[in-house]
């Protein structure tokens, strides 16, 4: 088990970096570079370590400097980080160490930010939007009348809620100001900008670019249907699930085993319906309201769908992060609060999730996802591989089993082909080699020994 000490000496061998840096004593460079901290992704500070060669130096606590340090930087910067004392070759050192704040932190009126290991003023665009991202839009509160909330959007929300057992404490029959300031979304006697989008009757009169467009494109210039989808994001979310359905296929599974599960024939639909609902509620709950340049866009074409709203993922956040793992990122917590009471989406950052798993449950490709200034976009494809496809296209049990091995995996090696079907590895290579002459899979090879396949992305040539 590591001590206090031994942890110490790990934070010693480091070099400084985005999250770690070293000073011998404190000074205005160490409140700047607190601040900074604070403003990207928090990190660590040691205290009484010169920073040219990591020689412990020493700090002197007698006289309560601890607390004084403490005070310090609660008056200074307005935050409160961890303090730890740590002795190492009888010299004291403290551990410093801030978390990322959700508002900026100054330093005497001037607002820092740390890149690489290098602490540096905001510039006025980079403060600017900054501020935007650490400001919930949907908890600013403006000069709206209550007059302007539709009282049955509000009265459907309580029944949706009551129904999933998340919201309890409210009386259906309290007077819609009462409902929304219980809600937060009236705050000092104002309303917010989330009651306005959640349940008014015309949101767009205050944020004309609050709406969602759905567009069914024939190629990407030629576009065969235009709808903008206006009203709050109730009714935003009901109209865009009506609309896209009636723009991609649906067929009937009437095999045994489907009316033996249903006593009915099975609706089987292009796209995974509950997967399409979870991409407009994450483009609704999560896009960027302070941008109003970009509008919250689904486009439809024969083969895939793309929802993309300006609410890019935030700094330090990539893909990888939010596929590996729950990230829960609230840009507008009060938004997602309400679908959340109204069982229209589960707990917080397992939407994702759910997109992926339904995919894989229909077993269809799995959608893709990306993230760039402009916002976040998810790619949905049609499954052209279906088992009928493949049949008609000659391939055996074995080379259909790969095919669903990389609808759920996503990639396949020569050694993970030979475990599925019980091949050797020139079998293996023979079978593989021909699923990518045929179009159904691309050959990728990074390095020799890490040659793997995926499916192809264009369409399978027909045979």
């Amino acid at each position: 088990m590591k001590t206090p000490t031994d942890n110490l000496t790990l934070l010693l061998a480091r070099y400084e970096g985005r999250q770690i840096d070293f000073k011998e004593e404190v000074s205005s460079t160490f409140y700047k570079l607190l601040s900074a901290f604070s403003n990207t992704a928090g990190g660590t500070i040691v205290l009484g370590v010169r920073d040219s060669d990591h020689a412990v130096t020493g700090i002197d606590l007698r006289n309560n400097a601890q607390k004084k340090l403490a005070d310090s930087i609660s008056s200074r910067l307005g935050i409160h980080p961890v303090i730890e004392i740590h002795e190492i070759d009888g010299k004291n050192v403290l551990i410093v160490t801030v978390e990322q704040s959700r508002t900026p932190v100054a330093y005497d009126g001037r607002y820092y930010t740390r890149v690489g290991d290098t602490t540096r003023e905001m510039l006025p665009d980079e403060l600017r939007g900054f501020f935007q991202e650490s400001i919930e839009w949907d908890s600013v509160t403006g000069t709206f009348d209550l007059d302007e909330i539709d009282a049955a959007s509000v009265r459907r929300f309580l029944a949706l809620a009551r129904a999933a057992g998340r919201l309890t404490a409210i009386d259906p029959d309290e007077p819609v100001e009462a409902v929304l300031r219980r809600l937060g979304l009236i705050r000092d006697g104002r309303m917010t900008n989330g009651a306005v989008v959640l349940f008014g009757t015309d949101p767009q009169r205050h944020f004309p670019n609050t709406v969602l467009r759905i567009g069914r494109f024939r190629r990407a210039d030629i576009i065969i249907g235009d709808h903008e989808i206006r009203g709050n994001l109730f009714a935003q979310f009901e109209e865009a699930e009506r609309i896209i359905k009636n723009y991609i296929g649906v067929r009937y599974d009437i095999s045994e085993e489907a009316m033996r599960e249903s006593f009915q024939r099975k609706e089987v639909w292009d796209y995974p319906l509950p997967a399409i609902r979870e991409a407009l509620l994450n483009a609704l709950i999560h896009r960027d309201y302070f941008n109003n340049t970009v509008q919250t866009q689904v486009r439809i074409f024969d083969d895939h769908i793309r929802f993309h709203n300006p609410g890019r993922l935030p700094e330090g956040v990539t893909i990888e992060m939010i596929l590996r793992e729950h990230y829960s990122y609230l840009r507008n917590p009060r938004i997602a609060d309400i679908f959340y009471r109204a069982g229209l989406v589960e707990r917080y950052g397992s939407g994702i999730e759910r997109i992926l798993r339904a995919f894989r449950d229909a077993g269809a490709p799995a959608p893709t996802f990306s993230s760039t200034p402009l916002g976040f976009t998810i790619d949905m494809h049609t499954d052209a591989l279906t088992d009928g496809a493949l049949q008609e296209m000659g391939l055996g049990e074995r080379q259909i089993s790969a095919v669903h091995y990389l609808k759920e995996h996503g990639t396949i090696t020569n050694s993970q082909y030979q475990d599925l079907a019980g091949v050797s590895a020139t079998t293996a290579l023979k079978e593989l080699k021909a699923l990518a002459e045929l179009g159904i899979l691309e050959r990728r090879s990074p390095s020799k020994k890490k040659t793997h396949y995926v499916l192809a992305q264009g369409p399978v040539p027909d045979v």
